[in-house]
């Protein structure tokens, strides 16, 4: 969901509001709530800017994955190569699901982590599929 300044710029004076009027009735000097007021709204603003720019981080992101498969089978979609193609449709499932991850970013501890598998599997499996990969531009 989109960040709605209007929205949580309302929240935020709701709050204050709030905060003040205790304030006001504890005893604290005007000078030093006006004072704390001035800190928060330039914390808000921060705050704002920051969910601002990440929301369209994400947007951004969003459009991004698109030009990358969802799946496995997506994956094996987009070869254009029959030669990779068969080489890969001959790849056991894990090997596969590895590259897919590493398609969309993921670093081999994070894959390794998400597979539950130990990271120099990860590397060993990414390994092997590359030596068949050069091996097969050998041939030609």
């Amino acid at each position: 969901m989109a960040y709605n300044k209007t929205s949580e710029e309302r929240k935020w004076n709701y709050w204050k509001e709030q905060e003040e009027k205790k304030l006001r009735e504890l005893g604290m000097e005007e000078e030093k709530i006006q004072k704390l007021r001035q800190m928060d709204r330039e914390d808000f603003l921060e705050e704002r800017r920051y969910r601002e720019h990440l929301d369209e981080t994400m947007q951004d992101m969003d459009s991004i994955k698109e030009l990358f498969a969802r799946d496995v089978k997506e994956l094996l979609d987009h070869i254009g190569d029959k030669r990779i193609y068969e080489l890969l449709k001959e790849t056991e499932h894990q090997t596969l699901e590895i590259l897919l991850l590493s398609t969309w970013g993921y670093s081999g501890r994070e894959v390794a982590k998400i597979m539950g598998m130990a990271e120099q599997t990860i590397y060993t499996k990414r390994n092997r599929l590359r030596k068949k990969l050069k091996n097969l531009s050998k041939i030609e």
